[in-house]
């Protein structure tokens, strides 16, 4: 419950900011006492959870534990937190560029997890840490048919590798029905265990630094694999209507297995009366959240206004025009309105200043988001004070957005680009600080005023100019 209610104090991975050298192999300043590693796999993207018991066995104080992520999957880190088990304090975490090349030729880089005051020789801690990774299995095999059920594969060690010798140490893989071990192991002792809704390995003793044994673990999965594989999201804050309108842009994909023979419609409303419309490795319906209270939703595509939407409460049901299967694609635009009430607050410390708070990401749960570009367009006349992002963000920028009646300098428009989101990560909130006086609100209205009493009293001197010549 820890990781469920308060990830956001440190989601944010900071990437290659300590300083080592490219070849880096930590100092064996640790024992794991106990080392378990579960990967969950119930979802469109992949979690591990690491429930660690760890001893200094150096003979001065220490102050990082380094946890080893093949390289190859470091750029999907979508979030990597650790915590005291005993209690609800979270520790600093960051990914660090050394890469370390096993005598297998994997390639494995290193998230460090930094103690706020050193770890005594000798003593023994429990923590608990947790890495997020915008990725999923691969669809095995890679084309099925329609009434087939899919099935990814995914690559695993049967060790939880470690720079550090471990006394116990055990690995299980949770969320699926059913597993299938594809890779033959080297022994007897290294064969899986099927469990229910588990595939375990081990518990394994005495296991030495950086062991490995990789296998391949085939799995059932009766849903879509949903990507947003590129999201433009606008949200233009107005002080003069006092609203908050969200507009955005999906293009999504599903992932998951291709068709082999391609799509029979006959066939697919065949399925869909059978199963009641349930389960299908293809995208039926998207479930779109939207903000509290929010009104005014529409859904719109290439095509023109999609009118296959329902809303319950604040979450839109959209049936886009056909089923998108396995490497399929959708596109689409949503938008709503929402009072400035419901994110706005009046910032105490300095005069005209005021603070919004935003979602991040709003869309359909379960969902990996390769690139987002998220922009939040202040009232004309507005002063940028100071952002704040919950999320690692690959760059910020701050431009001008010109609107309608748009006469002066235009909108600040503040736009940050994400890459490798998933949506657990969308209740996290962009805070924006502006100057906004009373002037600026009324200024647009009085610059309008201002040209059209122009142009009706140019009018009025024309129509009643005497052009005759006598």
């Amino acid at each position: 419950m820890l990781f469920a209610h308060y990830w956001f104090l440190t989601a944010i991975v900071l990437l290659f900011k300590s300083v080592v050298s490219e070849e880096f192999v930590p100092p064996n300043s640790w024992e794991n006492k106990e080392f378990k590693k579960t990967i969950e796999i119930s979802n469109s993207f992949t979690a591990e959870n690491l429930e660690l018991t760890i001893v200094n066995i150096d003979s001065e104080p220490v102050t990082q534990y380094f946890v080893p992520i093949p390289s190859d999957i470091v750029p999907m880190i979508s979030m990597f937190t650790a915590a005291y088990m005993s209690e609800e304090a979270f520790i600093q975490c960051m990914i660090v560029p050394g890469v370390h090349q096993l005598d297998d030729g994997t390639e494995i880089s290193y998230g460090v997890i930094q103690f706020e005051s050193p770890v005594a020789p000798g003593e023994e801690i429990a923590l608990l840490a947790k890495i997020h990774y915008a990725l999923n299995g691969n669809p095995s095999p890679e084309e099925i048919g329609m009434d087939d059920t899919q099935s990814l594969a995914l690559t695993v060690n049967r060790y939880p590798i470690s720079p550090y010798v471990s006394k116990t140490s055990s690995v299980d893989i949770s969320g699926a029905e059913d597993f299938m071990e594809l890779t033959p192991a080297d022994n007897d002792n290294e064969v899986g265990i099927l469990l229910t809704n588990q595939f375990k390995y081990g518990p394994f003793h005495e296991v030495p630094a950086f062991k490995s044994s990789w296998a391949n673990v085939s799995y059932p999965v009766d849903y879509p694999l949903i990507t947003v594989t590129d999201l433009k999201r606008d949200i233009w804050v107005s002080h003069w209507a006092h609203t908050a309108e969200f507009q955005e842009y999906y293009e999504i994909v599903n992932e998951g297995a291709r068709l082999k023979n391609g799509f029979n419609r006959v066939e697919f409303m065949k399925r869909v009366q059978r199963t009641e419309g349930k389960g299908g490795n293809f995208i039926g319906v998207l479930g779109l959240s939207l903000t509290e209270n929010s009104t005014d939703a529409y859904v719109t595509d290439k095509v023109g206004k999609v009118s296959s939407v329902m809303r319950e409460e604040d979450k839109l049901l959209v049936k886009p025009r056909f089923p998108v299967f396995g490497g399929w694609a959708y596109n689409f635009t949503v938008g709503w309105t929402n009072t400035l009430d419901d994110f706005l607050h009046i910032s105490g410390t300095e005069q005209d200043s005021f603070i919004i708070s935003l979602p991040v990401l709003n869309g359909p749960p379960d969902t990996i988001y390769r690139n987002a570009e998220v922009s939040v367009i202040l009232p004309e006349g507005a002063e940028v004070l100071d952002v704040g992002s919950p999320l690692p963000f690959s760059n910020a920028t701050v431009t001008r957005e010109y609107s309608y009646f748009d006469l002066a300098d235009g909108h600040a428009k503040l736009t940050f680009y994400y890459s490798n989101l998933i949506s657990e990560l969308g209740t996290g909130e962009l805070v924006v600080k502006y100057r906004f006086n009373t002037s600026s609100l009324y200024q647009k209205a009085l610059y309008i005023s201002y040209y059209v009493f122009g142009g009706l009293m140019t009018f009025f001197v024309l129509v009643n100019l005497n052009l005759n010549i006598k």
